[in-house]
């Protein structure tokens, strides 16, 4: 995000004060996913008549995506298995996700659905119906943002723990987002050197 000559992060964390070295990184990484992913999910799942479940939940899965694609093992970003990091993270970290084949069917479904068709896939769909993160109906897959935003949530927290508790973890993430930001960081870098 760009605010006048300043490049974000996340909200209030410029890309000029990111720490790369790692002390700080879980605590900006939390900044990012909850600013720009988690609340406005959560904006939008409020009201109990809310009409905003595609939004939120394509907030979500955005989300998801994310943070699969920084917890992954491999250490090269090109050429890393998108689907295994998906499918891997959520069977993890969301309880609703761990059974049958639910996490696969949301990364087929409704993140590559959703990322290379704007659409969700098999006739899925994001609904306030039901209480559970995730429901299958008929064979169709439906998913309660509301619900999911809460296992999302308890996921970052779960990362951000882990973090905070392993420096190995944090140097990793460091080298994962100065390769997935390095566009942002040069332009951060140049205008310093030009200061």
């Amino acid at each position: 995000m760009r605010e006048g000559d300043d490049l974000f992060f996340a909200p209030n964390v410029r890309f000029s004060s990111l720490d790369l070295t790692g002390e700080r990184l879980p605590d900006q990484l939390r900044a990012r996913v909850e600013g720009y992913y988690l609340k406005p999910a959560g904006a939008l799942c409020v009201h109990e008549q809310s009409q905003h479940a595609f939004a939120a939940g394509l907030l979500l899965i955005c989300a998801l995506d994310f943070l699969a694609g920084l917890a992954h093992t491999m250490e090269e970003l090109e050429g890393r298995p998108v689907e295994k990091d998906f499918v891997t993270f959520v069977k993890a970290r969301l309880p609703s996700f761990k059974i049958t084949n639910l996490a696969k069917r949301l990364f087929d479904d409704f993140r590559n659905g959703l990322v290379h068709e704007c659409r969700i896939k098999n006739a899925g769909e994001f609904s306030f119906d039901h209480q559970a993160p995730a429901q299958l109906t008929g064979g169709r897959l439906s998913v309660n943002p509301r619900a999911l935003l809460q296992e999302v949530r308890s996921a970052l927290d779960h990362e951000v723990s882990d973090l905070h508790r392993y420096q190995d973890l944090r140097a990793k993430l460091a080298r994962r987002v100065r390769k997935q930001f390095a566009a942002e960081i040069g332009i951060v870098e140049r205008v310093r050197r030009m200061g």
